[in-house]
C-alpha cells in the first residue's frame, strides 16, 4: 500500500510548480521525487494481453526533441484524460515499482501539466536514494557587458566530473569553461559552461550535468551556469577567453 496519498503528492507538486516564489525551491522539488517512490502512480498499457511474465507500457515521441518517453501520472484523473480516444488501459502501482520495471527508459511525469522528464541515470539515482540536484533557467541579454577570464578558483574536480560524463556522450562536440564577472562593479561572479551539442540533446544533457556535479558540489565555490550552442552556430567570443577542456 502506498505510504504517500494522492492528495499529499498533489500538494507537493503544487509547491514545486511555485518554486520561483518559495524560499527553498530545491527542497520542494526533492520532496516530490522522494514522495513519488512511495506514492501510487498511473501509467498506460496496451489493451492486448502481453506474454506471460512481460509487462508492456505505452510510450510516445515528444514533438519538441523527438525523444521517446514513457508517460506516467500522479493521479488517475490525468491518466484518464490522456487516454481519451486511445486503445489503452490504466495500471496503478507504487512509483518505486514503476521505476524498477522501466529501467532504461526515459519517463515523463504528468506530460500535459508538469512535463518532468526523468532520464535513466536519474532513475537509478532516485532508486538509490541520491539527489538529482536542481537548476533554474535564466535569459541573459545578448547586449549585456560582462568581464570574462579563465577560472580563477580551483575547478579541477568539476572539469574531471564533466569530462568523464562527456566522454560517454557521443553528441557533444566541445566544452568550454569561463569565469564571468557581471554587474556594475563585477561583483556577480559565476562559472559559465558552454557546450557545443545538437539542440535535441540539450535538455537531457543539462539533466545529466546537474546529476553529475552532485558528487563535486562541495568543491564548487562559484555558481555554475550552463549554455548549449548548436554545432552550426558561431562560437560565442566568451569561450575564447576561458578554457576548452573537452573536444572531439
Amino acid at each position: 500500500m502506498a505510504k504517500v496519498t494522492t492528495d499529499k503528492l498533489s500538494q507537493l507538486l503544487i509547491a514545486a510548480r511555485a518554486t520561483p516564489l518559495v524560499e527553498n525551491p530545491v527542497h520542494a522539488e526533492e520532496a516530490v521525487f522522494k514522495a513519488l517512490l512511495d506514492a501510487t502512480v498511473y501509467a498506460h498499457v496496451p489493451l492486448e494481453n502481453a506474454p506471460e511474465g512481460v509487462m508492456r507500457f505505452i510510450q510516445f515521441v515528444r514533438p519538441d526533441n523527438k525523444q521517446t518517453v514513457l508517460p506516467f501520472f500522479s493521479d488517475r484523473e490525468q491518466a484518464e484524460a490522456a487516454s481519451v480516444n486511445r486503445r489503452v488501459a490504466i495500471v496503478a502501482m507504487s512509483g518505486r515499482r514503476l521505476l524498477e520495471l522501466t529501467r532504461g527508459a526515459t519517463l515523463m511525469l504528468n506530460p500535459n501539466i508538469d512535463q518532468v522528464a526523468l532520464y535513466p541515470p536519474e532513475i537509478v539515482a532516485l532508486l538509490e536514494g541520491r539527489s538529482l540536484g536542481y537548476y533554474t533557467q535564466e535569459t541573459i541579454e545578448q547586449s549585456e557587458q560582462v568581464g570574462v577570464c579563465p577560472p580563477t578558483e580551483p575547478a579541477n574536480e568539476l572539469v574531471l566530473a564533466l569530462r568523464d560524463l562527456f566522454q560517454r556522450e557521443a553528441t557533444i562536440r566541445a566544452a568550454y569553461l569561463a569565469e564571468i564577472h557581471r554587474g556594475a562593479d563585477g561583483a556577480d561572479i559565476f562559472l559559465l559552461l558552454t557546450i557545443v551539442v545538437p539542440p535535441a540533446h540539450k535538455e537531457r544533457l543539462i539533466h545529466l550535468i546537474t546529476l553529475a556535479i552532485q558528487s563535486v558540489s562541495s568543491y564548487l565555490t562559484l555558481p555554475l551556469t550552463v549554455t548549449c550552442i548548436s554545432p552550426d552556430a558561431s562560437l560565442p567570443d566568451l569561450c575564447h577567453h576561458g578554457i576548452q577542456f573537452y573536444g572531439t
